[in-house]
Parts: C-alpha cells; structure tokens; sequence
C-alpha cells in the first residue's frame, strides 16, 4: 500500500482532533473473526480471535470518529501433510454515526484501514511464509449499551492478491474508558 493513500486517513484524524464536542476517550475491544470468501478455504474456516485499541471522537450531533489498531490470528488449518496460518495487523480509522444522534444506542459504522497480512504454509518439505499490505474496508453496526460497553458487528474485507480476497465477519465487544 502507499504511503499517500494513508493521507485521507490522517487529514479524518486531525479533523476529528481538532472539532471534537468532548474530550476523547480511549478502550480496548476483544473480537472474534469468522473467515469468508478465499481466506475461509486458506484457514479452513476456523474462526480467529482478535484483540485492538482505539479512541473515540465524539464530534456532537451522533458523529463519532474512532482510530483503531487491531491484531487477529487465525488457528492453524491442517489439510493432511499440509499446514496453513492467517493472521493481520490492521491500523485504520472508523465512522460512527448513533441513530440517536447522541453516543448511545444504535449505530452504524464504516471504515478504511491499511491491513498487514502474514500467511505461512508448511509441508514436509518446505515452509513458506508471505507478508502484504493491503486496504481493508469495514461496514457493521452496533449497539453501546452504556458509557463504557458496547457491541459491533461488522463485515471486513481486504482484497490480497488477484483472485484471493480475505473476507471475515467480525463480532466484538468495546469497552471504553
């Protein structure tokens, strides 16, 4: 990925700093990934657990911005001799937009992210491992259920290379401090 296209990314993140309605407030989040599309096969669709921090902006009127760093893993999927792992480092920034319009309730949410990719294959014989950074792109909805708890659900999707795309439903819970 290249540096400039992390530019937009950046500019959302000083707009948010310096428009924010309140101070910001910083959690952590705990995630479980269900793989879809290509990745699905490459890990034998086994679910990968995920762990992340972030920030949120509250810019008023139901608005939030939330920069995040995440880090999932897939287990390891076996195909006879052959074993597989799936893992990414993910650094973005999401849109939060509460039905409510007050951080509450209900929202909807979407988000760019450059994603770092590393995969490994083993066999007898070899073992080769590749890494890529690529855009991820983020859509869910969710629910704060309180101050500090709050629940997502989202669709991630990150195109790896020509032809493997590395999909995954993602749920998690955010806890804000």
């Amino acid at each position: 990925m290249k540096t400039s296209s992390l530019y937009p990314l950046a500019m959302l993140v000083a707009a948010a700093l310096s428009l924010q309605a309140e101070s910001p407030r910083y959690g952590v989040q705990g995630l479980v990934n269900i793989p879809l599309g290509d990745l699905k096969t490459y890990v034998d669709s086994k679910p990968g657990p995920g762990i992340g921090v972030h920030g949120t902006f509250d810019l008023g009127d139901g608005h939030m911005v939330r920069p995040r760093l995440d880090y999932s893993i897939y287990p390891e999927a076996s195909f006879a001799t052959v074993k597989q792992t799936a893992s990414y480092l993910s650094l973005g920034g999401d849109y939060l937009y509460f039905v409510a319009r007050k951080p509450e309730g209900l929202y909807l949410t979407g988000g760019l992210s450059a994603i770092r990719w590393s995969f490994e294959h083993k066999d007898p014989s070899t073992k080769v491992s590749s890494n890529t950074t690529k855009a991820g792109l983020a859509f869910g909805v969710g629910y704060q259920w309180n101050a500090s708890v709050g629940t997502e659900a989202r669709w991630l999707h990150s195109q790896v290379a020509s032809g493997f795309t590395a999909d995954a439903l993602q749920a998690g819970i955010t806890i804000r401090f």
